[in-house]
């Protein structure tokens, strides 16, 4: 009976009732110890009235802080500075009420002082226990319900800010993610509930927390991240073979939005693990804005995004220039779009037509130049080097022509790693266009000839990762030339950014050479993209290794020997020492060159290419 009516009773009131009990227990046995142990004179009255003292002024405190309404279930660190405060009162006003009526006697002072002590150990200790008790029940009530119903249990790396908001957003419609817990690297939000959702470890047991609560998504939600753990997390992530979606780095989300940041795919640039580039604007605007500003090769990966970002810029007009008309018409309609005040030309023309660049340079009349036009691929080339000749050097050749002859304030070539030391005829052509640039900044007074040298870009046309995606959807092999060879990769927004900034340093002949960090084994990238995509490399899909094509390098290099560097303000961006060209012996070789190229004799131009440069060997092709 009397049970019953026990289980009657309020959380609270269990809660009262409990203190009472303990108090009461412990200042009894105190005043015990202190008479049976060490002897204090205690009688029959201050067993009653010390303890009374005690219990009385605490329940009055504890009423007038309210700590009786609090449910110790869900308490954190502040319920329990109350009772310490509670227990500190009690101790000053019991002390003095005894004093009273007893007289002064130090040893009821140091009893209060042992009773505040032990009172809190043991108060504590059972608030502590009710809230480990309930985080354990609650814990298993909600393995039970999430086994339930597993196919969107989603776990959110991550208890911060965006990780609370997306659970609370995702938790209303859980149609996509069940959120269902946490994992957190903070040591004070282990074991502690977020929105009603436990903090189940660190990142160091994604693994266990997968299995344990049945996790079929993750959210990776820490944007603040630096990108080094940012890669470690993710590839422990991709190990579960759960579906991930990751919330954008903060560098990403500086749009000034108050929303809660939404997650997205996971890209290959999440798992390079380099910090973002910081750019100052300030001075490429200076440079470009109101400009007459031409792009060659304005429809290709890197000449698109150099026109969405000279957009920015507020030239006086954007000239698109490209031979294939359907990404020109692509990047057009997006700049319309995006930029409907903006002047935008494009013309369809190939470089290497000099009487109609020369209608258009005359038309336009650019101030800036930016040549991004050139045949980039490497087999291809290979295979047709009187093409690589008639697009990429004669090109080149026809546009610094112009830019001399209309007085084009800057003049910028898009150049490649590959134009080091090349082995391939697309590396050869592409140094032959330095070149070029080179001996027109020596004759030339009123243009300023540069070029930037960098390597693979993430996405690019051509490049590895749309042909390993194609190839993982068709469900391989994925087709890797061979195991060890590495490349510099870098995203095409920070490149084209890292370009635009060259221009504030461009003085003349110089070429710029961009510091893409550490070199990325392809062989990584071909693995981490086929568990991306929800399966096991070698087992699920194979990676076949085929060796290395005509031309191909297992790495690439940035100088060529002789070349030393200089610093620039921005420390991604070098400047190479040029060595200068020979004005007389280099247009006698160009021209024989072209003419090889003309009569379409391929090996005479491979051959030729030696002697332009030195460098170029083919060492690679022929193994």
């Amino acid at each position: 009976m009397i049970k019953n009516k026990m289980l009657k009773f309020t959380k609270r009131q269990k809660s009262v009732i409990l203190d009472f009990f303990s108090i009461a227990g412990v200042t009894e046995l105190i005043l015990l110890f202190y008479k049976f142990g060490l002897g204090y004179p205690v009688d029959w009255r201050h067993f009653l009235a010390l303890p009374l003292y005690f219990i009385v002024v605490y329940f009055i405190l504890q009423y007038a802080f309210k700590l009786n309404k609090i449910l110790w279930e869900f308490a954190s660190g502040k319920p329990f500075l109350i009772l310490i405060a509670i227990l500190a009162l009690d101790f000053v006003v019991g002390t003095a009420l005894s004093f009273l009526t007893f007289g002064y006697a130090s040893w009821i002072a140091t009893y209060y002082y042992v009773m505040v002590v032990t009172c809190y150990a043991v108060l504590s200790g059972e608030k502590l226990f009710v809230v480990q008790l309930y985080l354990r029940k609650h814990q298993l009530k909600h393995l039970l319900d999430v086994k339930q119903s597993a196919k969107n249990n989603t776990l959110i790396i991550g208890a911060g800010w965006t990780g609370s908001a997306l659970s609370k957003e995702f938790t209303n419609d859980p149609s996509i993610f069940k959120p269902v817990c946490f994992v957190d690297d903070s040591y004070e939000k282990q074991g502690r509930q977020i929105n009603d959702l436990p903090v189940a470890g660190t990142t160091k047991d994604i693994q266990k927390v997968v299995y344990r609560y049945h996790i079929k998504k993750i959210i990776f939600a820490i944007p603040s991240c630096d990108m080094e753990t940012r890669k470690k997390i993710i590839n422990a992530c991709i190990a579960t073979k759960c579906v991930l979606k990751v919330v954008p780095p903060i560098h990403e989300l500086v749009d000034g939005s108050d929303a809660v940041p939404q997650p997205r795919d996971v890209r290959i640039e999440d798992l390079l693990g380099r910090e973002p580039m910081t750019f100052d604007f300030k001075e490429v605007k200076k440079y470009i804005h109101e400009k007459v500003v031409m792009v060659t090769g304005g429809g290709g990966s890197i000449g698109s995004e150099l026109c969405r970002q000279i957009a920015k810029f507020e030239p006086q007009k954007l000239i698109i220039l490209d031979i294939y008309e359907n990404n020109a018409y692509e990047i057009q309609q997006e700049l319309k779009r995006g930029y409907p005040s903006l002047d935008l030309m494009t013309e369809i023309c190939s470089i290497a037509d000099y009487d109609k660049c020369d209608i258009l340079f005359d038309l336009y009349r650019p101030d800036i130049v930016f040549h991004a036009a050139a045949h980039k691929h490497v087999p291809l080339m290979e295979h047709v080097p009187e093409q690589a000749i008639k697009n990429n050097v004669v090109g080149t050749l026809n546009l610094c022509k112009l830019a001399d002859k209309y007085k084009v304030q800057r003049f910028l070539l898009i150049s490649t790693d590959k134009a080091v030391n090349p082995t391939n005829v697309m590396g050869a052509s592409k140094r032959c266009c330095e070149m070029i640039v080179k001996y027109h900044a020596q004759r030339c007074k009123d243009t300023v000839f540069c070029a930037v040298r960098f390597g693979n870009v993430l996405g690019s046309n051509g490049s590895v990762i749309p042909l390993f995606k194609k190839q993982i959807a068709e469900g391989g092999p994925v087709t890797l030339t061979d195991k060890n060879i590495i490349r510099y990769f870098m995203t095409i927004p920070e490149a084209v950014s890292l370009v635009l900034q060259t221009g504030t340093y461009s003085q003349t002949g110089e070429i710029f050479v961009l510091d893409m960090g550490q070199p990325v084994k392809i062989l990584d990238l071909a693995e981490n993209l086929i568990r991306l995509s929800g399966f096991e490399p070698y087992k699920e899909i194979p990676i076949v290794f085929t060796g290395l094509r005509p031309g191909e390098k297992l790495y690439e290099e940035l100088l060529i020997s002789g070349e030393g560097m200089r610093k620039t303000t921005n420390k991604k961006i070098f400047i190479c020492k040029q060595i200068d060209i020979d004005e007389k012996t280099f247009p006698k070789q160009l021209q024989h060159l072209l003419e090889l190229a003309r009569d379409n004799k391929a090996a005479e131009v491979k051959e030729y290419l030696h002697e332009i440069i030195p460098t170029y060997h083919q060492d690679t092709a022929e193994a």
